[in-house]
C-alpha cells in the first residue's frame, strides 16, 4: 500500500507504508511474546514459592505431629508403669491380706485347742470334734448328766467358744454307765489386738 503526497509544481511522490506496518505488526507480536513469556516464568515463580510455602508449613505440621506423637508415646508409657504398679500394689495387698488372715486363723486355731483343753472337765472325754463353717461340732463321754451340764457351761465361759447347744445324750450301752453328747459350739473369733499382742507371762511363786 502506498500514498501520493502532492508536492508544488506537480511532482507526486509515492510512500510505500507496507514494510513500516509489517515491522510494528512484527514489534507487537515479539512484544506480546514476551509479555506472554514473563507472565509464565512470574507465574511458576508463583507458583514454586506458594510451593515452597506449602512445603515449609507441612515440615512444621509434621515437626508438631512428631512432637505429639512423642509425648503421647511417653505418656501411654506412664500410663503403663502406672497400671503395673497398681497391679503390684494390688497384689501385694492381697498377699498382705492372705498373710493376716493365715496368723489370725493360726491363732484361733491355737486358742480353740487351748479353750478345749482348759475347759474339759474331770470325767468327761472327747473323741470326735470337727471343726466347720464357724463352729465345733464335739462328741464325747461323761459320766453323768450333770457332768455334761458343766462341761458345756465351762465352754460358754471360754473366750473363743459361744453358748453350747445340746443336740442329745444317751448312755452309751446297756452295760455301762457313761453317757454321750453331741454338742455344737460356735466360735467366737478373735479380735485383731489379742493375735497381735503377746500372752502375758505368768507370773513366777
Amino acid at each position: 500500500m502506498s500514498n501520493v503526497i502532492a508536492t508544488p509544481g506537480d511532482v507526486r511522490i509515492d510512500i510505500n507504508l507496507l514494510p513500516w506496518r509489517e515491522q510494528a505488526r512484527e514489534r507487537r507480536t515479539r512484544r506480546f511474546h514476551l509479555w506472554l513469556l514473563f507472565s509464565a516464568l512470574l507465574g511458576l515463580g508463583i507458583g514454586f514459592l506458594c510451593q515452597q510455602y506449602q512445603q515449609y508449613q507441612l515440615g512444621h505440621i509434621n515437626t508438631d505431629i512428631a512432637y505429639i506423637q512423642q509425648r503421647t508415646d511417653a505418656l501411654e508409657h506412664d500410663i503403663t508403669q502406672g497400671r503395673t504398679l497398681d497391679e503390684k500394689r494390688h497384689q501385694m495387698q492381697e498377699r498382705i491380706e492372705l498373710i493376716r488372715q493365715l496368723q489370725f486363723s493360726r491363732s484361733q486355731t491355737v486358742a480353740l485347742f487351748q479353750a478345749l483343753t482348759d475347759t474339759l472337765g474331770e470325767g468327761v472325754t472327747y473323741d470326735r470334734v470337727m471343726r466347720h463353717d464357724g463352729q465345733l461340732d464335739i462328741s464325747g463321754l461323761a459320766t453323768t448328766n450333770r457332768q455334761v451340764s458343766d462341761q458345756m457351761r465351762a465352754l460358754s465361759s471360754a473366750p473363743v467358744l459361744g453358748e453350747p447347744l445340746l443336740l442329745d445324750v444317751r448312755a452309751e450301752s446297756e452295760r455301762s454307765n457313761q453317757r454321750r453328747f453331741n454338742l455344737q459350739v460356735p466360735e467366737h473369733p478373735l479380735h485383731e489386738r489379742q493375735v497381735a499382742s503377746p500372752a502375758s507371762p505368768e507370773k513366777q511363786p
